[in-house]
């Protein structure tokens, strides 16, 4: 068959290329994001909530007695029957909050209650302060059930203890399994390696060109790159796109 008879079909092959993507080990973890309090900014909502009880959620950073007097804070509570050390000791009870969630009060206590110090993220991320704004949040949510409407003050804040400390967190099954398959097949593709061959020297980009002038091997995990293969700089040379056009051809309308 005469190739130069399919101008169209050659024009539609000769641009083929794949788009520009993030790399899976890039995308952000529920672990990355709930270690960061400027992941996610917090809502209108979450400070409505949580505004009222600026006061306390800042004493419950040096928990001094005097300080928490006359104040119901069950993961407090909860810590003084453990005896375990008030300000040390972290607390892993969110109930069923959500990442998102999380996220976002971890945010708005990180610009209104410690001003976005970062040194003193370590005193609270994880320990009682936030534990206690998760309590005060959860509390808010269950007034909208009816069951449990008559709760106020001390009883409701109990119940939302009750909630956290028993709930499952979204953590426990924050598995996803696209982004690591995802993971899996950008190994294969990009590994330079003994192992890859020659498919895994650099060989991104040299039939069709880059896309957007993205070199996919700039950020890849160090495990990747192993550096045991020796290849030769034939395989480095850009294709002839008129094979690459034709072989393509033969590819999908041929064989």
């Amino acid at each position: 068959m005469n190739l130069t008879h399919q101008p169209q079909i050659f024009t539609n092959l000769c641009t083929f290329k794949l788009g520009r993507w993030k790399h899976a080990h890039e995308i952000e973890s529920s672990e990355d994001i709930l270690s960061n309090p400027d992941s996610i900014p917090y809502t209108n909502e979450v400070n409505d909530i949580l505004l009222p009880y600026k006061k306390v959620l800042t004493n419950l950073l040096t928990c001094k007695p005097k300080d928490l007097k006359n104040e119901t804070i069950p993961a407090l509570s909860w810590l003084e029957s453990t005896k375990m050390p008030l300000l040390t000791t972290l607390i892993p009870y969110v109930g069923s909050l959500s990442i998102e969630e999380r996220a976002q009060i971890a945010n708005w206590f990180d610009i209104h209650i410690t001003r976005k110090d970062k040194k003193l993220r370590l005193t609270w991320l994880g320990y009682l302060p936030l534990a206690h704004a998760y309590t005060l949040y959860i509390a808010y949510r269950l007034k909208s059930d009816p069951k449990m409407a008559k709760l106020e003050g001390k009883d409701l804040l109990l119940r939302a203890w009750t909630v956290q400390f028993t709930g499952t967190s979204e953590r426990l099954i924050d598995v996803d399994v696209e982004k690591e398959c995802l993971e899996q097949l950008e190994g294969e593709m990009f590994e330079v390696s003994f192992r890859a061959g020659m498919a895994g020297n650099y060989q991104w980009g040299l039939d069709s060109g880059h896309h957007d002038d993205w070199n996919p091997y700039s950020r890849l995990p160090a495990e990747w790159k192993v550096g045991d293969y020796v290849g030769d700089d034939e395989e480095l040379e850009v294709c002839d796109p008129t094979i690459i056009t034709y072989a393509l051809y033969l590819l999908k309308y041929v064989i």
